[in-house]
C-alpha cells in the first residue's frame, strides 16, 4: 500500500467522492464521462475506488515523464495485475529485466521485412471477407472486423494450418476476457472468487484459450518442417546467452499477441468505417486516392507511402476513437510529478482517449478531420500505442493491417449506416461500438 503523504503533497480528490465506495459507482456507470470531466480539475487528480486512491494524470507533459523520462520508476499497475491470469507473463504484463529481455527477443518479428511478408496474409483475409459480401447485405461491421482481425492474427502467428472452428473459439475466448477486464479492475479482488455467472464464464474462457494455445504449441514443437510465420520466429529467438523462450514464455507471448491484436485493430477499423459512412465527402476522397494509386489492382506493402490520405484517416481514427482508452502504471520508487509527490505503490492512470479529445490540444476535438494531420500535434499529445520502453511492439503490425484492410474494403464496397440510431461507445478493455450495422453497396 502507498505510504502516507502530507496533505500538502496530495493532488486534489475528484469531485463527487462518496463515503466508503469513493468514485467506484460513478466510474462503473460511466468511466469515460468521469475521466473526461477530470481534465478540467487539474493536471493530477485523485480518483478513489473504495479507499484506494488512483492518481489520474491529465497533462501530456507529465504523462511524458511517466512513460518516457522516468519510466524506470513505474511498473504496469492494477489493471495488468487483473489481466495476468489470462495473458500470463508476456511482454504486455512482465516487469523489469525480464520484460526487457522479452521485448528484445520479440521486436525482430515486427521489423519491416517481416511486416512485408505478413501483409500478404493480411490482404488474403481482407479479400476473403469482402468476397463474402453481397450488394444490399446488412453487415454487423464490428463483429465482421473482429472475426477477421482474430483470423489475421492467428494465421500470421501460426500459418494457414488453423481451421475456422478453432479461430472462432479463440475469438469467443478473447471477447469474454476483454469485456470483463475493466470491471474486474475496479471491483475488490474477493469478487473474483464468488460463484457468479460472469466469473464462471471468464474462468471457462481462460482455461479453453490456454488449452488451444498449448495444443498448437505442442504440435509445433514436435514438428520438423520449417515454417515462415511469427511463431517460428519466436521459437528460433535466442537471448544474449543463447537461451530460447521456454514453453511457458512462448505460451504467454502468443496469448498476449492474440488478445492485444484482436480488439484494438478490429474496433479501430470499425470506427473508421463508421466515420466514412457518416462522411460521404471524406469517403469520396479515399476512393479517389485508392483508384489513382492502385488502379484496380490489390494493395501491396509498397503502396503505403503513396496512400497519404488513407494514413491520415487511420491517424484521425486513432485520435478520436482511441480504443486503448485507459492505461495504468504503479510507482516502484518515490516520484515527483509537477508539484505532486507520489509514494512507492501509488496507482497512476491516464486516458489516451480523453487526452485526444481535449480542446486545448485539438481544436474542435469531436470533429472527424483527417486533414488536421497535415500539421501533426506534439508527440506527447498523441499516444495511441503508449510511448517509451513499454510502447506496444506491434504498433506497425496494427497500422499495416488497418491500411491493407481499409484499402481492400474501400476498393470494392461502400458501407452505409443501416439505422439512424446513435452508435454508443462501450468502454470494455478497449473502446468499442455497442453495435454497428451497415449495408454493403458495391462500387461501380
Amino acid at each position: 500500500m502507498p505510504t502516507p503523504l502530507a496533505v500538502s503533497q496530495l493532488p486534489p480528490p475528484a469531485r463527487g467522492r462518496l463515503p466508503l465506495i469513493g468514485h467506484a459507482l460513478q466510474f462503473v456507470r460511466g468511466p469515460l464521462h468521469v475521466l473526461q470531466n477530470l481534465r478540467g480539475q487539474g493536471d493530477i487528480v485523485a480518483l478513489h475506488v473504495g479507499r484506494l486512491p488512483i492518481y489520474v494524470v491529465n497533462s501530456p507533459q507529465l504523462l511524458h515523464h511517466v512513460l518516457v523520462t522516468d519510466a524506470g520508476s513505474y511498473t504496469k499497475g492494477l489493471m495488468y495485475d487483473r489481466a495476468r491470469p489470462v495473458v500470463g507473463n508476456g511482454v504486455a504484463t512482465s516487469e523489469g529485466a525480464f520484460h526487457h529481455r522479452q521485448r528484445r527477443l520479440i521486436l525482430p518479428a515486427f521489423h519491416r521485412p517481416r511486416l512485408r511478408s505478413y501483409s500478404e496474409a493480411m490482404r488474403e483475409q481482407a479479400e476473403a471477407l469482402v468476397a463474402s459480401w453481397r450488394p444490399g447485405q446488412r453487415i454487423a461491421v464490428d463483429r465482421a472486423m473482429h472475426t477477421m482481425s482474430v483470423g489475421t492474427t492467428v494465421r500470421t502467428l501460426f500459418g494457414t494450418g488453423i481451421d475456422s472452428d478453432t479461430i472462432a473459439e479463440i475469438d469467443h475466448c478473447v471477447g469474454v476476457f476483454l469485456k470483463q477486464i475493466i470491471v474486474r479492475t475496479v471491483t475488490p479482488g474477493f469478487v473474483e472468487s464468488l460463484p457468479l455467472p460472469s466469473t464462471r464464464k471468464f474462468e471457462a474462457a481462460r482455461k479453453r484459450l490456454k488449452t488451444i494455445v498449448d495444443t498448437i504449441l505442442d504440435e509445433r514443437l514436435r514438428a520438423t518442417e520449417e515454417r515462415d510465420d511469427l511463431l517460428s520466429l519466436l521459437m528460433a529467438a535466442r537471448d544474449e546467452n543463447g537461451e530460447p523462450l521456454s514453453h511457458q514464455q512462448l505460451h504467454d507471448e502468443v496469448v498476449t499477441m492474440v488478445v492485444a491484436g484482436a480488439d484494438s485493430t478490429a474496433y479501430t477499423l470499425s470506427w473508421l468505417l463508421h466515420e466514412l459512412g457518416r462522411n460521404p465527402a471524406i469517403e469520396a476522397r479515399l476512393h479517389r486516392e485508392l483508384d489513382t494509386v492502385l488502379g484496380g489492382r490489390p494493395v501491396t506493402f509498397d503502396d503505403f507511402p503513396k496512400l497519404e490520405y488513407t494514413q491520415r484517416l487511420i491517424q484521425e481514427t486513432l485520435r478520436l476513437h482511441s480504443v486503448s482508452w485507459i492505461q495504468m502504471r504503479r510507482t516502484i520508487a518515490p516520484v515527483k510529478l509537477g508539484d505532486t509527490r507520489l509514494p512507492v505503490g501509488a496507482e497512476v492512470l491516464f486516458s489516451p482517449t480523453t487526452m485526444h479529445r481535449d480542446p486545448d490540444l485539438y481544436p474542435d476535438p469531436l470533429r472527424f478531420d483527417p486533414d488536421r494531420w497535415l500539421s501533426p500535434p506534439r508527440r506527447e499529445a498523441f499516444q495511441p500505442f503508449s510511448a517509451g520502453p513499454r510502447k506496444c511492439p506491434g504498433d506497425h503490425f496494427a497500422l499495416t493491417q488497418m491500411a491493407i484492410t481499409l484499402a481492400t474494403i474501400a476498393a470494392h464496397w461502400r458501407l452505409v449506416p443501416a439505422t439512424r440510431r446513435k452508435v454508443r461507445e462501450v468502454p470494455a478493455a478497449v473502446l468499442r461500438p455497442n453495435r454497428l450495422p451497415m449495408v454493403a453497396q458495391a462500387r461501380s
